[in-house]
């Protein structure tokens, strides 16, 4: 569960600090911003399950908001994701795709605009968030883009890199962003059309905050058109059929009907469904 602090009177230009939250995630809206906090910085704020899980939760959270009309999503300490944690038990393996979960649903399920203000390490899963989980992506001067799967030949679908890049970028991203030593750097990832603008770390936030207020005075409803219609073109049949097995097959499989159904064909009577 994310925590909640009251909305301050006067913007500060920094987020909240977590020195004495536990939760993973943070949030907090001030002057209809919603500040969103990957708080696992001890983990460089890698994705285990119940930051994917907070994530998935609060993008809902933020998109039924009254009081916000944009996020900036952004993380504790000097990284902001080195992707998903590996460690053993970090993720529930039962949960399908349960990081991936923690990606907002950009034109599909969430329409209000998202602000990154990314600094330091941006690998694997935290690039998903920065570039196809961000509308805009600001980036500071220590950002580092790149996918740790290339060190131990894990294959990546495309869907995780195109179309957000040129075609020979991407293949020179996937191919040598790790072990070739051609890991992307903010201003490289500026020259590609990843990031939006790239300033010195300490004004990311600054900067940041500065998008977001542009976007505050823009109607809701265009941008929601605008936001149906961009990420419309980047989905692809890979993306629609985890998506659709996460939000309906899925559901089904864990369903108390199911096993009801299957309770009452091992003891030969009518199963009575309750539609949960």
């Amino acid at each position: 569960m994310a925590s909640v602090s009251r909305p301050r009177e006067k913007r500060i230009a920094k987020p909240p600090k977590a020195a004495k939250s536990e939760a993973v995630l943070l949030y907090q809206v001030r002057d209809e911003i919603a500040f969103m906090t990957l708080n696992r910085p001890e983990k460089l704020n890698a994705l285990n399950g119940a930051l994917s899980d907070a994530l998935c939760a609060t993008w809902s959270r933020f998109e039924a908001d009254p009081a916000a009309k944009v996020a900036i999503l952004t993380g504790a300490g000097k990284h902001f994701c080195a992707g998903a944690d590996v460690s053993p038990g970090a993720i529930d393996r039962e949960v399908p795709f349960q990081v991936h979960q923690g990606y907002p649903q950009n034109g599909i399920t969430v329409f209000k605009p998202i602000v990154g203000a990314i600094k330091g390490y941006t690998l694997g899963a935290g690039y998903a968030l920065a570039v196809r989980g961000c509308d805009i992506t600001i980036a500071g001067e220590s950002m580092l883009m790149g996918f740790p799967e290339a060190r131990i030949g894990t294959p990546l679908p495309p869907m995780e890199y195109l179309p957000y890049m040129p075609f020979k970028i991407s293949l020179e991203f996937m191919l040598l962003a790790w072990n070739g030593g051609q890991i992307m750097d903010a201003h490289r990832a500026y020259e590609v059309g990843l990031v939006n603008k790239v300033v010195e770390d300490e004004r990311v936030m600054d900067e940041a905050i500065r998008w977001a207020e542009l976007l505050k005075k823009i109607p809701p409803l265009y941008i929601k058109s605008v936001k149906y219609g961009h990420y419309k073109t980047t989905d692809n049949k890979v993306r629609v059929d985890e998506r659709e097995y996460i939000l309906f097959t899925h559901p089904q499989e864990i369903s108390r009907d199911r096993q009801e159904g299957l309770q009452a064909f091992l003891q030969r009577r009518e199963p009575k469904f309750t539609g949960r």
